[in-house]
């Protein structure tokens, strides 16, 4: 891939990044709490977190760690604008931390990128499902259904990683 593509992707990946923020925000508050199967219900957000911790990566890789920290700062930014702020605040303490502990894991193992998208995703999941649950609701009742709703987005993300890195070979 040329310097030009990667940062052609990396534009994309940061667009997509900066919009998953608020309008996971805005599904909550539109659909509220949504099956997301095995009989697990979550709130309407978790479908939006497992894409963002993975285009999260994507910018990191093609533009860099200092881009993907101000790519999510302006997430937060928009997301105060758009959504209730109490779920935006505790959207972005959630994502804050949870992006910056997959971003760490993700640096460490970023020479293996599907390990690296899949496994920072996993630490990424878990501790933003932890957060948010805890100061959006209270409880983590939720808690099964919303890692089951990210991991569907991480294992997504990372087989989509997997099929480009064989395509390029």
């Amino acid at each position: 891939m040329t310097e030009q593509t990667t940062k052609a992707v990396g534009y994309l990946a940061t667009a997509g990044y900066i919009m998953t923020i608020p309008a996971a925000n805005i599904a909550l508050h539109r659909y509220g709490v949504v099956s997301v199967g095995f009989g697990y219900k979550a709130p309407a957000a978790v479908f939006l977190a497992g894409p963002a911790l993975v285009l999260r990566d994507l910018v990191q890789w093609a533009l860099g760690r200092a881009t993907a920290i101000v790519a999510l700062l302006m997430a937060f930014l928009l997301s105060f604008a758009v959504a209730d702020h109490a779920v935006a605040l505790a959207s972005a303490l959630a994502f804050g931390f949870s992006e910056l502990a997959d971003m760490e894991v993700f640096s460490r193992l970023s020479p293996r990128w599907v390990r690296a998208v899949f496994i920072g995703g996993v630490v990424g999941i878990v501790l933003d499902s932890l957060i948010f649950l805890s100061i959006a609701f209270g409880s983590l009742d939720f808690l099964g259904g919303q890692l089951i709703g990210k991991v569907y987005g991480v294992i997504l993300g990372s087989a989509l990683v997997a099929l480009r890195r064989r395509g390029t070979r």
